[in-house]
């Protein structure tokens, strides 16, 4: 029993250093790292060699799907895949463009993370709770990854060579038992390969929202400390000394500080948000309309089941946690008024009002101003979805 609670809570890296950073340094297995495009060709060989490979997979799929354009079951089939097999390019590729960036933000947290360590018990509590939270989102999606690799392969496994992994058309027979042993070894690897990406990649991504609403939380702490252990002086003038006007400005710097640090941090990710939300939504209702193909084909139906239960889950946890940033923003408002606001003098009282006049503005992760991170827009990714397969199903009959 206590090897299972030491397996969950892994105290042994907890201390050190924040989870992000953590999965930040995997990037490594697949050719991600600070300075990579500085390094030698050789050194890079092996990132440009995996690339290599995996467009001429996405080659192969792509003229399948050529070859069944007057099918619309085959070609909603090569769709699906083609479209999360372009969202894991685009996204690795925009962690291969902006990896400094990341790297500085990532940093940036962890230089949070150790200061807030410092700061007392409820701190370390709330960051442990935290910490927890984001092992188990990483642990769920690689079950989910899992099950969906399985469920990709069940169906080739046991067809006797009759069927790929995915669909695809190869420049040499797959009738042969060599021919057939290739291909699903190499499509094997790409499934693998693409899932691995995928879950280190949006795992990374959800993280970095987890650390930005803890943050606001944290913030909130700070404000509602100011003054908890001032009097309201009987005669005289109320605090202003020294060491309260030193909290009260340090609290407010780095809460404009932490304001600039998560929009340089939105702008960041807003190409993957938006990346993943509309290959989301085109995955959802494509599955849904292969769905209604693969009646009496039950293979086929679970296969198509947990792919849309990989889009659902993707959408939803980067709604998630951008519900949770915008709810924890707004959340300072309220420290600052209900913290011993009392005590003070009338200078530092007004300028915790700026800061209440501004963080009743929830922040807010809009990508591209076009639509924020919320149940809302969860919500409503599932009714255009919806909408798009009804037009198609209503122009099929």
């Amino acid at each position: 029993m206590e090897y299972i609670y030491r397996w969950i809570l892994r105290d042994d890296t907890f201390a050190e250093e924040v989870y992000i950073k953590y999965n930040f340094t995997k990037l490594r297995t697949l050719g991600i790292y600070k300075a990579a495009s500085k390094t030698r060709l050789a050194r890079r060989a092996g990132f440009y060699a995996l690339e290599l490979f995996f467009l001429l997979q996405l080659g192969t799929i792509v003229w399948d799907l050529a070859t069944v354009l007057g099918d619309i079951g085959l070609f909603g089939d090569d769709m699906c895949i083609l479209a999360g097999l372009l969202l894991t390019l685009a996204k690795k590729w925009h962690c291969v463009l902006y990896i400094d960036e990341l790297w500085e933000c990532v940093e940036q947290m962890q230089t949070y993370h150790e200061h807030y360590l410092r700061q007392g018990e409820w701190f370390v509590r709330r960051m442990r709770r935290q910490n927890l939270q984001e092992r188990m989102l990483q642990d769920a999606s690689k079950l989910l990854a899992t099950l969906l690799a399985s469920c990709l392969m069940v169906n080739a496994l046991f067809s006797n060579g009759e069927t790929l992994i995915l669909r695809a058309i190869y420049p040499f027979s797959t009738a042969t038992t060599l021919g057939y042993g290739c291909v699903f070894v190499c499509q094997a690897f790409l499934i693998v390969y693409v899932l691995y990406s995928m879950v280190l990649i949006d795992c990374i991504g959800a993280q970095a929202l987890s650390q930005m609403a803890l943050l606001f939380c944290m913030q909130r702490k700070q404000f509602e400390l100011i003054g908890a252990d001032l009097q309201l002086p009987a005669e005289g003038a109320l605090h202003g000394d020294r060491s309260i006007r030193d909290q009260v400005y340090s609290a407010i710097a780095s809460h404009q500080q932490l304001l600039s640090f998560c929009n340089r941090l939105k702008r960041l990710y807003e190409p993957n948000i938006m990346a993943q939300f509309v290959c989301s939504m085109l995955i959802i209702c494509l599955t849904a309309f292969e769905l209604m193909f693969a009646k009496g084909d039950p293979m086929q139906m679970v296969r198509f089941g947990a792919y849309m239960l990989a889009g659902f889950y993707q959408v939803f946890v980067w709604s998630f946690f951008g519900n949770r940033v915008t709810n924890m923003s707004t959340g300072i408002s309220d420290a600052t008024v209900s913290c011993n606001w009392i005590v003070l003098a009338d200078g530092l009282k007004k300028d915790l009002r700026f800061t209440t006049m501004r963080s009743q503005k929830p922040f807010v992760i809009d990508v591209y101003w076009l639509f924020p991170l919320t149940y809302e827009t969860f919500i409503a990714i599932l009714s255009r979805s919806y909408s798009i397969f009804t037009l198609l199903r209503t122009m099929i009959e």
